[in-house]
């Protein structure tokens, strides 16, 4: 028998990694930025970055990402010369509707920089930003192709190496003392030499036949491509929509100071899905091979082993982080985003939901129901872009992250709901009930320790963690959660 489990952890660890690198980095380079700028500077270029992020849905129509479906199917039929036509199909269809965006962007600047940036500054950072995105559109297209072709380690490597360069630029302009536009000029800068290098090695390495292979203008591929398109893009609307609908309602009716804040809220809290993110990205293709296997029982018993387990994971570090949420904010983003506390502190909460999310809908994708995780992502982003508005011009971030924390909600339960109709899945309602009681003693373990323990603030942090999450494994133990035999036996499975 397959031993999933030791394949499972195997292909987490390297994805984990991969991932947790290019996060880094980018969580690094916002780092750089909120310690080198002025708030409202801060603020300012990620509310541009949103708001051309969000128009992101647009001016790609999802067309790079047919390239992930049919690359391998015209591999399988030897047909070269399809694979050549779509990737020349696609990037045709990127150019002309990222000229239309690009031009519209131009028109409007100087409106939108007075009525939704409320800031002249906007303008010039908006124009230059968008080139920088337009540019950037094609360097999806390579990636995508890496992924169709299976080179999975190009594909992954390119947000590193992305983000790596932008660290590194955006630094060196900091100290020429180029301020806001550091950031403007890397993110225009790296995706050419990010098309340059990936470009070279596409065509040079991963498909030499490029060149030699004819170009066919044919309407039927012409019309395949962009059924499947469509449907990618109407699938991803929802989830763009609910990735950025609250930094644009903030920058509308609160400003780009707010905006700078939950920008360093929303990001902190997401370190904590990490690890699901890595779990959910293996869990897809094994959910697939055992659905396919009709292996129900033990797809069943893998579901819910990782319910419990990441739950287990989870918890500990919701509560550490709502904990030290003012250590973290002052020590790394500095005073003036001391206000970031309060939004992190509910986002936190929000990821425990995010975190089983994750599971469900890699579920749905690994058994060939992606319309259920498209319904559930509609249903989130419509409830998001109401309550958003509902809320924010009010209670700024503490409203957007009430809307995400609740939308997150919805999300999980939606799932839970769903995923009743394809097997029958037992939720460990109890088991969750027990280890929310072991990190509600983990949480006061932590602020008694925080009371009697006076040292350094790094050693103290340092101190109060090791203490209570010894004291948290040993409630593991002590409340039934889970005993000797279990861990011996998940590590026979992992190792042997």
């Amino acid at each position: 028998m397959t031993n999933y489990t030791k394949h499972a952890i195997k292909g987490t660890t390297i994805v984990l990694a991969v991932s947790i690198l290019a996060a880094f980095l980018g969580y690094i380079v916002r780092l750089v930025l909120a310690r080198n700028l002025s708030v409202e500077d801060f603020g300012l270029f990620y509310a541009v970055f949103a708001f051309l992020a969000l128009l992101g849905v647009f001016k790609s129509l999802g067309f790079e990402r047919s390239l992930i479906k049919f690359i391998p199917e015209f591999l399988h039929k030897n047909r070269n010369d399809y694979i050549k036509s779509s990737m020349v199909y696609v990037l045709i269809t990127q150019l002309i509707t990222n000229t239309i965006i690009i031009i519209a962007i131009y028109s409007l600047s100087i409106y939108l920089s007075e009525h939704f940036f409320h800031t002249p500054k906007a303008g010039i950072v908006l124009k230059l930003m968008a080139i920088a995105f337009f540019i950037d559109s094609f360097v999806n297209v390579l990636k995508f192709s890496f992924q169709g072709f299976q080179k999975m380690t190009l594909f992954s490597f390119i947000d590193v190496v992305r983000m790596l360069l932008i660290l590194i630029l955006v630094i060196i302009g900091l100290k020429a003392g180029y301020g806001l536009f550091s950031p403007v000029a890397a993110y225009m800068a790296v995706p050419a030499i990010l098309l340059a290098i990936f470009g070279w090695i596409l065509l040079n390495n991963v498909f030499p036949e490029f060149f030699h292979s004819k170009f066919a203008i044919e309407w039927p591929l012409i019309k395949k491509i962009s059924k499947y398109s469509i449907f990618v893009m109407v699938s991803g609307t929802a989830a763009i929509i609910l990735g950025y609908t609250d930094t644009m309602m903030l920058t509308y009716f609160k400003g780009v100071k707010d905006v700078a804040l939950y920008n360093i809220a929303l990001p902190t809290a997401k370190i904590l899905i990490y690890l699901p993110t890595a779990i959910g990205s293996i869990l897809l293709p094994l959910a697939s091979e055992l659905w396919v296997k009709k292996k129900f029982a033990l797809l069943r018993a893998g579901m819910e082993s990782l319910y419990k387990y990441s739950i287990i994971v989870t918890i500990p570090l919701v509560f550490s982080l709502m904990s030290f949420s003012d250590f973290i904010t002052g020590a790394l983003f500095g005073k003036n985003y001391i206000l970031a506390v309060i939004p992190m502190k509910i986002l936190s909460i929000g990821m425990v939901f995010m975190t089983i999310h994750l599971l469900n809908v890699n579920f749905f994708l690994g058994i060939g129901q992606p319309q259920v995780q498209s319904k559930i992502l509609y249903t989130a982003a419509i409830f998001n872009l109401v309550t958003d508005f509902l809320l924010i011009p009010t209670l700024g971030t503490v409203g957007a992250a009430l809307t995400t924390t609740a939308s997150f909600f919805i999300m999980m339960v939606m799932g839970f709901i769903n995923i009743k109709r394809f097997m029958a899945i037992k939720f460990p309602i109890k088991v969750w009930l027990r280890i929310l009681l072991a990190g509600i003693g983990f949480l006061l373990v932590i602020y008694v320790l925080k009371r009697l323990i006076n040292l350094n603030a790094w050693l103290e942090t340092g101190a109060v963690l090791a203490i209570s999450g010894i004291i948290y494994l040993a409630s593991l133990f002590l409340f039934g959660i889970v005993n000797i035999n279990e861990v011996r036996d998940l590590f026979k499975r992992i190792f042997k």
